[in-house]
């Protein structure tokens, strides 16, 4: 290939006479110079183009340090991290943040026959490797709840309404509109005293007469309806004063119908959903069936049912009621006895908040907003604990139920996953640790924190709801450090009066009374486990005791990795 040479010619005077005028007007604009004066304009770099802009690079975030023994009380028995003040409640923490199990050596002096109870809490949401650790030599042997009659293997009828109430409603609803509709059409027409209607029973899938009995009118407007299946009402089965006392429970001014409305608002109202019955003139509806016919008390005790919220379909949902409705069994009214029939009293406030949280956070801010089974659970026993003083002094469902089933469930329900819904299991009982756990709060952050929890939809993860809540109530506070103290409470049985922190205190607020629950008045029915577990389960506890110690206590423990060794001393 020839390649061509371009010949330079010599340039003319006139292009010599630019190229100098153009180099002096550089030198007059401080391109150059050699008078040695600076340039009365500064000299800007030339970035060339998509050069990336480099920053420094940021430290790394120093690892956690290994936990050490601490105080996690003041004014306590705690004086310092290896010192006992000899009488009172001492607890100290060790926090292991890291992701590896660490020893944690021990050495508290100033024990005389006091007793240790040593408290592992995990504090996430993933299971850890429980290490070897000598367990407590049992005092006698371990005995099953008495609460595990009152399941009566109905978990299952449970389970399936549930699940229709977290999410098989949507399936149902239609599209949701874009505004909340208040059209009356198909408004139900208001039934009277001594009508009769036809209900269908959820628990055997059949359909019962029933008659009005009463009805009445709560302080804001809202119809209250009882109805009674014919076949029970007898003198020695509903009766008339039975009527009359859940009547008088849930309809009159400041009663359970005042307290759910002054907690959480509205059980219905406008809804943006084409299938739900309409959002007015819609009376409450309390229907007494005798649910299995099986002549004895307990199991499914109440129920509320968000299919009987939606219109009667015959190919998509035949079986409605077409209510705003809870359910309440017949025969343990009459054949339970005081405990049972107080419990049908607190279970139409449980129920109630059922149906009150399916409006609020399902129907008004969507599906996603339902709460998982376990706080979902745990929101209703919380409204148990606020209700009960109100309705019966002498009752309190967190003291009297939930808290005394879970620590002697099987072996305590201690190592039983928050996360987990397993009701009357094979070794957990998940109403007696969600009910404890939501009682304890109750106590420690208020009725404030508890009405924050019911309208927050800060997020769909119900774990993150509920550390939010505790959060905005107690800004230094979290999920974890409020589990912690539950876990050191619970498992050792605190005395009472705990210090500040710990504990189930009374508390009075809001025309609420919440009574103390001391747990060593509990200590002869405790039962621990004595196998130690492969995994320290999610937000979950495992106490192990150390009776009678006296001088210095001296102990090393192996703390999993991201948990928590509570030490209390009492």
């Amino acid at each position: 290939m020839t390649h061509k040479l371009r010949k330079l010619s010599r340039p003319s005077s006139a292009t010599v006479a630019m190229l100098l005028l153009m180099a002096g007007t550089l030198g007059a604009c401080g391109g150059g110079g050699d008078d040695g004066k600076q340039p009365s304009q500064p000299v800007t770099a030339t970035v060339p183009p998509n050069t990336p802009e480099v920053t420094p690079a940021e430290p790394p975030e120093p690892p956690p340090p290994p936990p050490t023994l601490a105080p996690a009380c003041t004014d306590c028995g705690a004086t310092d991290a290896n010192s006992y003040a000899g009488n009172g409640v001492g607890v100290w923490q060790a926090i292991n943040a890291t992701s590896e199990s660490h020893d944690v050596p021990l050495n508290i002096a100033g024990l005389d026959g006091q007793e240790v109870t040593l408290v592992l809490t995990n504090t996430t949401g993933i299971p850890k490797i429980m290490p070897t650790i000598a367990l407590t030599t049992p005092q006698a042997p371990t005995v099953a709840a008495s609460m595990l009659q009152w399941d009566h293997g109905v978990t299952s009828v449970k389970q399936q309404i549930a699940d229709f109430n977290r999410e098989g409603w949507v399936a149902l609803a239609g599209k949701r509109g874009d505004t909340p509709s208040y059209s009356i059409r198909n408004r139900r027409t208001l039934a009277a005293v001594n009508d009769t209607r036809n209900w269908y029973n959820e628990v055997d899938e059949t359909t019962r007469s029933a008659r009005l009995v009463r009805q009445g009118t709560t302080s804001d407007g809202t119809t209250v309806n009882f109805w009674l299946e014919e076949s029970e009402s007898a003198p020695d089965r509903v009766s008339p004063a039975i009527l009359d006392s859940l009547f008088g429970s849930f309809t009159p001014a400041g009663r359970i119908y005042d307290m759910l409305k002054s907690i959480g608002g509205p059980v219905w109202g406008p809804h943006a959903y084409p299938n739900l019955i309409p959002a007015t003139g819609q009376p409450i509806d309390i229907v007494i069936l005798n649910f299995d016919r099986n002549g004895e008390p307990l199991g499914l005790l109440g129920y509320f049912h968000a299919r009987n919220a939606f219109a009667r379909d015959a190919t998509t949902n035949p079986h409605s009621n077409e209510s705003v409705s809870l359910y309440l069994d017949a025969e343990t009214l009459y054949l339970g006895g005081p405990v049972a029939f107080r419990e049908m009293h607190i279970t139409m406030a449980h129920e109630a908040m059922h149906m009150q949280n399916f409006y609020r956070r399902g129907v008004l801010r969507g599906p996603k907003h339902v709460f998982d089974r376990w706080l979902e659970e745990a929101s209703a026993m919380m409204m148990e604990d606020f209700a009960s003083q109100s309705i019966d002094a002498t009752y309190n469902a967190i003291r009297d139920v939930r808290f005394p089933n879970y620590i002697n469930y099987k072996a305590g329900s201690y190592n039983c996953s928050l996360l987990t819904w397993d009701p009357f299991g094979a070794a957990c009982d998940s109403y007696s640790v969600s009910g404890s756990l939501g009682g304890f709060l109750d106590r420690q952050l208020g009725l404030g924190f508890y009405k924050h929890l019911l309208n927050n939809v800060s997020s769909t993860d119900s774990v993150a709801v509920l550390d939010s809540s505790i959060k905005v109530t107690v800004p230094t506070s979290s999920l974890g450090e409020q589990l912690r103290r539950f876990a050191a409470t619970s498992g050792a049985l605190m005395k009472a009066p705990s210090p500040t922190g710990f504990g189930f205190p009374a508390r009075a607020e809001g025309g609420f009374t919440l009574p103390v629950i001391d747990p060593q008045a509990m200590v002869a029915s405790r039962t621990l486990t004595q196998s130690v577990p492969a995994t320290l389960q999610p937000y979950a506890s495992l106490p192990v005791v150390r009776k009678a110690v006296n001088g210095t206590y001296s102990e090393t423990v192996k703390v999993p990795a991201n948990s928590t060794l509570s030490v209390v001393i009492q």
